[in-house]
């Protein structure tokens, strides 16, 4: 997973910049110079027009076209199935207003009647501005886009009966962004992508560091766990007469010999029994008995718990009853209570202190630890 997440952060910064120049190939244009020429009714002169004010469609061919400008029948938008055209000369040009349809259908249109160019002008309302044409279904024949203003002037021309002339001429290639902005914009993108990549790697590192941390942190605190579990296991000595001791049918799992005489063992909670030098390692590695799965950890936990209960029950004790000692008299007939001149008040104190080892292998028999004062005797009639 972080092989492949790596080669997608390779590849990305390739593929955007590839985006990017698909893209400004996209952002330009070419022009088309158009040239108009028509006799005036009025005067008779010849009028003639020059201007860079045509724009060549994403899929038209890129080249010169001439001929009388003709008007589709009927229909202005040539959106009507079966358009026609009616040309007095040849060659001729379409002149299509734009709108309903597609390009690729008005274009289609005029090219199935025999047009050497299509010229399409825009809506009413966009004075002379011009948009680039997307025709991919009509990417033979030559197609511009001409300005509302100029398209209804020669649309007028024709309807009052005035022959136009029009030629088109390929002009030059623009872009819809400035070189320097471009510019500009292609070096913030590329900055922008190498940041976010170096960023993104930095995350998946310091990520991976935390998780290290962690998984070490961990596996420590279960070794110090397993190691104060493991010291408290019974550890004994073999000793002759020993069921264990040269017995067939008891043998280390781990290493599968058999017990010998004077071998220290260590038995588990569970009662299986294990060569001391084999299941410490293993228990490092493994906190779980070989044979049954017996979880050491747990019975560790369960002391540490009970042991905070017991602690914390200790704590709550605030009061014991005085402790009061009293004395009979065998040579009196009745019994009569003597009291000391102090009572003395015992709480939570036992008389009797019992060692206790880390080890339950190595407790001895509990001694009795007298307290100091309880060493006062009271003498009645020479008994104690």
């Amino acid at each position: 997973m972080a092989r492949m997440s790596s080669s997608s952060c390779v590849w990305l910064p390739v593929l955007v910049l590839q985006c990017c120049f698909q893209l400004s190939a996209s952002l330009s244009y070419l022009s088309a110079y158009v040239k108009l020429r028509y006799s005036d009714r009025w005067t008779n002169e010849t009028v003639a027009s020059i201007c860079e004010c045509g724009v060549f469609g994403a899929h038209s061919l890129q080249k010169s076209a001439s001929g009388g400008i003709v008007l589709p029948n009927a229909d202005p938008l040539a959106c009507s199935m079966n358009i026609t055209f009616t040309a007095s000369h040849e060659p001729w040009i379409a002149l299509i207003k734009k709108g309903n349809c597609s390009y690729s259908q008005k274009i289609l249109a005029a090219w199935r009647n025999g047009a050497s160019a299509v010229v399409i002008y825009n809506i009413d309302g966009t004075g002379n501005d011009t948009n680039i044409m997307s025709h991919p279904d009509a990417d033979d024949a030559v197609a511009i886009m001409i300005g509302n203003i100029q398209g209804t002037e020669i649309t007028n021309l024709i309807k009052s009966g005035t022959d136009v002339y029009m030629a088109i001429a390929v002009g030059k290639s623009y872009s819809l962004w400035s070189a320097a902005k471009w510019a500009y914009a292609l070096s913030f993108t590329f900055i922008g992508i190498t940041a976010i990549t170096l960023f993104y790697f930095a995350f998946l590192f310091f990520k991976r560091m935390y998780r290290n941390q962690q998984l070490r942190m961990q596996l420590r605190e279960i070794k110090r766990v397993a190691e104060s579990a493991i010291a408290q296991l019974e550890v004994r000595t073999l000793r002759r007469g020993d069921p264990e001791v040269d017995s067939e049918e008891t043998s280390c799992a781990i290493c599968t010999d058999s017990f010998q005489h004077n071998e220290k063992v260590t038995v588990l909670p569970c009662r299986h029994l294990y060569h001391k030098k084999c299941i410490e390692p293993w228990l490092l590695e493994h906190p779980t008995c070989p044979i049954c799965k017996y979880n050491i950890l747990k019975s560790k936990m369960d002391e540490e718990s009970s042991e905070q209960h017991s602690s914390s029950s200790s704590l709550d004790v605030s009061f014991c009853p005085p402790v009061v000692m009293t004395v009979t008299s065998t040579h009196q007939h009745h019994t009569s209570d003597v009291q000391t001149s102090e009572n003395h008040v015992y709480c939570g104190m036992d008389v009797q202190t019992q060692h206790i080892y880390e080890n339950p292998a190595f407790e001895e028999e509990p001694q009795t630890l007298e307290h100091p004062n309880i060493n006062n005797q009271i003498t009645t009639n020479g008994e104690v």
